[in-house]
C-alpha cells in the first residue's frame, strides 16, 4: 500500500474484493514510512522537504506563492469554520486534549505528556490560528492489516472483526469555488452507513484522522456526528475522551501525538479500531463493549482538493 491516508484507509476497503473475486483467501497491506528519520538524514522528500515532481498541482500553482501546510491550507479551513460558525481555538484544543489524555497510556507515542487547553492555546503559534499542538507529529511508522475469507475466519482462534460497510468520495475545486469547511466525508460517510445499514447513533468507536485539529472537527460534522457548525461544541466536556465520553476517538493518541508516518495515518486508525473491537486497548482507553468501530481517512489538503474514506467495522456477530 503506498498512499496518502484516505487512500491506505481506501485500500483496506479493496482488500476484500479479491477474496469475493475468488481470487484468493487472505489478503496482507502493509505500509511502512520513515520521513523523521529521511528529514534527519537529509534523504527523500520526507515530510515538510520537498514534495517530488509529478501531477500534483501544488507543486506548480500553490506551493510556490505560499500554499504550504499547515500555512494557507489546514489554517485557511480553521479559520474560516471560525468566521463561519463561531469556532474558537479554545475547541480546537480539546481535541489535542483528547489526543493527549489517551497518549499517556501508550508506552509507543512519540508525545506522550498528557496536556490542557491552555498548554495547546500557550504553545508557538504555527500559522493562525493553528499552534504547534494543533498539528499532528512527524515520526517513522508502519502496520499491516489482514483480510481473510469468511472460511478462514471460523478456523482462526482469536476473535475476528467484520467489514461492515465502506464510502470513498473526491471533494475537487469545484472551478475555484472552494468551501472550506467541509471534507469529501459529505460523501464517504453516508456511502459507509448505507451499506453497514447502520447510523452515526451506533458508533461505539472512531479512529479519525487528525493531522490538525481542524481535521477532525470538519471530519465529525461531515460524517454526521453532529450538524455542520456544531463540531466545537460537540467536542467540549470531554466528548472524545474515551472510555465514557460521547464519541471516543484515536485511543492509540493518533496523529496529533502517538505517530504520524508522513501524510499515511490510515492504517494506524484501522489498527486501533480494531483493537478496541477485539478489547484489546490499553484498559484505561478501552470502550466498554464496544461492538460498532469507525476509521475514516483523509488525503490532499482541507482547502483545496483532498479525498475521504470511511469504514465501518463491527465485531464478528455485528
Amino acid at each position: 500500500m503506498r498512499g496518502l491516508p484516505a487512500s491506505v484507509t481506501s485500500a483496506t476497503l479493496h482488500l476484500p474484493a479479491a477474496i469475493a473475486a475468488g481470487v484468493c483467501e487472505v489478503v496482507v497491506g502493509v505500509y511502512a514510512s520513515t520521513p523523521r528519520s529521511d528529514r534527519k538524514l537529509k534523504r527523500g522528500p520526507g515530510f515538510g522537504g520537498r514534495i517530488p515532481p509529478g501531477p500534483n498541482p501544488m507543486v506548480e500553482w500553490e506551493m510556490p506563492y505560499g500554499l504550504q501546510m499547515p500555512m494557507g491550507s489546514y489554517a485557511l479551513a480553521a479559520s474560516r469554520h471560525m468566521y463561519e460558525f463561531g469556532t474558537t481555538s479554545e475547541q480546537l484544543a480539546e481535541i489535542k486534549v483528547a489526543a493527549s489524555l489517551h497518549a499517556q497510556h501508550n508506552p509507543n507515542a512519540f508525545l506522550p505528556k498528557a496536556v490542557t487547553v491552555d498548554e495547546v492555546l500557550e504553545s508557538p503559534m504555527i500559522s493562525d490560528p493553528l499552534h504547534r499542538l494543533d498539528c499532528c507529529v512527524i515520526t517513522d511508522g508502519g502496520g499491516a492489516v489482514v483480510v481473510v475469507s469468511p472460511e478462514v475466519a471460523r478456523d482462526l482462534d482469536r476473535r475476528c472483526v467484520k467489514i461492515l460497510g465502506h464510502g470513498e468520495a473526491i471533494k475537487h475545486t469545484n472551478n475555484g469555488r472552494v468551501d472550506l469547511t467541509y471534507t469529501g466525508a459529505v460523501w464517504s460517510g453516508p456511502r459507509a452507513f448505507d451499506e453497514a445499514g447502520l447510523t452515526p447513533a451506533d458508533v461505539d468507536y472512531a479512529s479519525i484522522y487528525d493531522s490538525f485539529t481542524i481535521t477532525v472537527l470538519e471530519t465529525i460534522e461531515d460524517l454526521g456526528f453532529c450538524e455542520k457548525g456544531e463540531g466545537g461544541r460537540f467536542v467540549l466536556d470531554g466528548a472524545l475522551v474515551s472510555p465514557h465520553g460521547k464519541l471516543p476517538f484515536n485511543t492509540d493518541g493518533g496523529g496529533l501525538c502517538n505517530n504520524h508516518p508522513a501524510n499515511r495515518g490510515g492504517m494506524t486508525k484501522v489498527i486501533e479500531a480494531v483493537r478496541q473491537l477485539r478489547g484489546e486497548s490499553h484498559p484505561a482507553v478501552q470502550v466498554p463493549d464496544c461492538r460498532i468501530a469507525l476509521a475514516h481517512g483523509t488525503g490532499g489538503a482541507l482547502s483545496t482538493r483532498m479525498g475521504s474514506a470511511t469504514l465501518l467495522l463491527g465485531q464478528e456477530d455485528a
